[in-house]
């Protein structure tokens, strides 16, 4: 399997009078609000959940997130929609997403909150926070060793907004910072790139493997018993992706018989996770309920009406998506 980086096409809409608006999502109403006071005088419409008695909306430009199955049957103007999340592929699966549509996703402070997700992770790994705590609860006292994240070198999967965003905060400590792209161009704070061709051959010298490459045909299960087997005993898998990126069995394989000392998972390919999910009670792992990058409306609001404003400028939209890469 091959990762692919983040990217944005570019699409160039007709100048236009104002649009309406539909924003279709949990938090609709705060949405509503923060837009309002953005984009006054432009009609709003609002739905939070499937309507009992669905009906057809006017809107030609529908802000959303977790859509209901008959979401797009009841849209018949649209136009252009732009996701909350960073992430598209569950959107991009919907056999009902009309193809003339376009399609842009949000990125928010998506970057910064994982990096600072990851960074922490990693910290409390080599800082022994949790052996710590278990030797104070026992009253022992016993010093464990004391690496530096300069000491480490990291491998990320997925260099667009988030990935160079960790690679930035990891390069300020002197991390030895190793990247995957599509095509492997030289980036910023990334010490070597690879491609989608030769990433495996990085992996050996990766003290940690941080994933945040999009889900799509190449890179699903890309993380599978090879590549685990790869890493050096010891390592830590960081997961900030999409669950389906790691074959699941290699992975609990890998931290059973102690080969990862520490999975740090957000994602899951099933959520909420699972109450059965052996993740709950094994040691290795670290369970979050996909709270590294939380959505926040203020900033999603500034995006979109930024867009919005473009839309009717006839200029070209910002982080739009390119179906064929799937991102």
């Amino acid at each position: 399997m091959n990762p692919v980086d983040e990217g944005a096409a570019q699409a160039r809409p007709a100048a236009q009078e104002i649009e309406p608006i539909l924003v279709w999502h949990p938090k609709a109403e705060q949405y509503r609000s923060a837009l309002t006071q953005r984009l006054p005088g432009v009609p709003i419409e609002v739905r939070t959940g499937a309507p009992r008695a669905p009906s057809p909306s006017e809107a030609g430009v529908l802000l959303g997130w977790a859509l209901p199955p008959d979401a797009f049957a009841q849209l018949p103007r649209l136009r252009w929609m732009q996701a909350t999340g960073a992430g598209v592929d569950d959107l991009l699966a919907r056999a009902d997403l009309p193809a003339g549509v376009t399609v842009t996703r949000s990125l928010g402070r998506f970057g910064a909150q994982t990096a600072e997700y990851v960074v922490g992770y990693l910290l409390h790994q080599l800082l022994h926070v949790e052996d710590y705590r278990r030797n104070q609860d026992r009253g022992t006292w016993k010093q464990l060793p004391r690496p530096l994240l300069a000491d480490r070198t990291i491998g990320i999967v997925g260099l667009g907004s988030v990935g160079l965003a960790i690679a930035e905060r990891l390069a300020a400590f002197g991390t030895t910072v190793y990247g995957v792209t599509r095509r492997g161009r030289p980036l910023p704070h990334v010490r070597n790139v690879y491609t989608r061709d030769d990433w495996r051959s990085m992996l050996p010298e990766c003290d940690a493997l941080v994933l945040a490459a999009p889900l799509t045909d190449a890179t699903r299960r890309m993380i599978d018993d090879e590549a685990l087997r790869a890493l050096p005993d010891n390592a830590v898998l960081v997961n900030v992706g999409r669950g389906a990126l790691v074959e699941p069995e290699a992975m609990l394989d890998a931290l059973r018989d102690g080969h990862l000392s520490a999975a740090v998972l957000d994602v899951f390919e099933t959520e909420p996770l699972p109450p059965d999910s052996p993740l709950w009670t094994e040691p290795g792992a670290w369970v979050t309920p996909h709270v590294a990058a939380p959505s926040e409306v203020d900033g999603i609001a500034d995006e979109f009406a930024a867009n919005y404003q473009r839309l009717l400028n006839g200029e070209s939209l910002h982080n739009v998506v390119d179906r064929a890469q799937g991102y």
